[in-house]
């Protein structure tokens, strides 16, 4: 907010010295060079600091520092008083390391302790902006984990206009409605999803196995599922992941066992 009033003093400051120069049509002009020019500057010099902050965030997540992660995100808050949007991103982001603690909390069967990271995360994604797909998606992914499927499509339906292009927006809303038996609105909700992104594969794998009354692979995602539901992860990834991280030991190098040599 501050970088809008400094841009807009700025502005003020130009068309003054314009009008009482030649009148107030040639005030106009180097009022809204000026107006863009100090917002373009103010913004991207926020933008950078905001940028480093995340940065930093994600190695700490990346070393398994997730206390790290969030109090480096918790000092990015203040810049919201800078610029507009970036409170919301901010929590936004808080709220994703919170899930993905309550995830790990609820993999390692600590039930009540991740119940109490949903909350917090819950609480931080409720403040992002009802423009982030990601973060919307993610909300209702806490809402179904909640058991309350019914919140959790309300805050996919408001966010539809944002989130129609991308598949795993309508996958989620998929697994959400199927997982609670509702295998009927699950079949609509793909078939929306295919009408603005015909013939996307990971959509009509999923249409065709609802279509059978068979489960769905939302694996056929990769990468970006895992991001919602992190413990759908296959079991061997998850030990190579930790074999990488140096949590494991790693795989002893076998010879291939050989055979005897039959006799001549």
């Amino acid at each position: 907010m501050y970088n809008l009033l400094i841009a807009s003093g700025a502005a003020v400051l130009a068309f003054g010295i314009g009008f009482f120069a030649d009148g107030w049509v040639a005030g106009v002009v180097p009022a809204v060079i000026a107006l863009a020019a100090v917002w373009f500057i103010l913004a991207r010099r926020t933008g950078k600091k905001v940028e480093a902050i995340a940065m930093g965030a994600m190695a700490q997540l990346q070393a398994g520092n997730m206390a790290g992660a969030r109090e480096l995100l918790r000092s990015a808050l203040p810049l919201g008083r800078w610029q507009v949007l970036v409170e919301a991103q901010i929590h936004a982001q808080l709220g994703a390391v919170d899930y993905l603690e309550g995830c790990s909390m609820l993999m390692q069967r600590q039930i009540t302790a991740s119940k109490t990271k949903f909350t917090d995360a819950k609480a931080e994604l409720e403040q992002s902006w009802s423009r982030d797909w990601r973060s919307r998606t993610l909300l209702s992914c806490v809402y179904h984990r909640e058991n309350n499927t019914d919140q959790a499509v309300a805050v996919l339906a408001k966010a539809q206009s944002v989130g129609s292009s991308e598949a795993m927006f309508w996958a989620v809303w998929a697994y959400i409605l199927n997982e609670a038996k509702r295998r009927d609105e699950a079949l609509k909700v793909v078939g929306r999803g295919l009408t603005s992104l015909p013939k996307q594969a990971g959509l009509v794998a999923i249409q065709e196995a609802l279509s059978n009354r068979k489960r769905p692979d939302f694996k056929v995602f990769g990468e970006a599922w895992y991001q919602f539901f992190p413990e759908h992860i296959p079991q061997e990834v998850l030990i190579e992941q930790a074999r990488a991280a140096g949590k494991l030991p790693q795989a002893a190098n076998r010879s291939p066992k050989t055979w005897p040599q039959p006799r001549r």
